[in-house]
């Protein structure tokens, strides 16, 4: 397995196929989310393998609002970039947010541990 990100706490920005508009310019400031986009803010993301993850905190726990594969990830400084088989375009970087009191810092998105012992030890 293969932990390309994972940050927390984390403000993404996705858009559609076919969006023109500069994701990132409304990262920093939290304003609006323009036609057609999406913004999560204090959400953990994780690209690990071929897939992205962005979970937010609820009442109920940590909840994933969305995972797709990938069909490229790169990063360039502090920002992240992801296009998704789906078309999607994601934006995110760590918030300046502590996350303080959030269960997403505890939350394993990793799936079972798998362990292996040397029987000779």
């Amino acid at each position: 397995m293969r932990v390309h990100a994972d940050i927390f706490p984390a403000r993404a920005a996705l858009a559609p196929e076919g969006f023109t508009g500069s994701l990132e310019l409304f990262l920093p400031t939290g304003g609006d989310a323009p036609e057609g986009t999406r913004r999560v803010d204090k959400a953990r993301v994780v690209v690990v393998d071929e897939t992205i993850l962005i979970a937010v905190d609820s009442p109920e726990g940590p909840r994933l609002v969305f995972q797709e594969k990938i069909l490229s990830y790169n990063k360039e400084g502090k920002l992240h970039r992801v296009l998704t088989v789906g078309d999607k375009n994601i934006v995110f970087r760590k918030d300046e947010n502590c996350g303080c009191g959030s269960r997403l810092r505890s939350w394993y998105p990793y799936g079972s541990i798998i362990m292996a012992t040397d029987e000779n030890n």
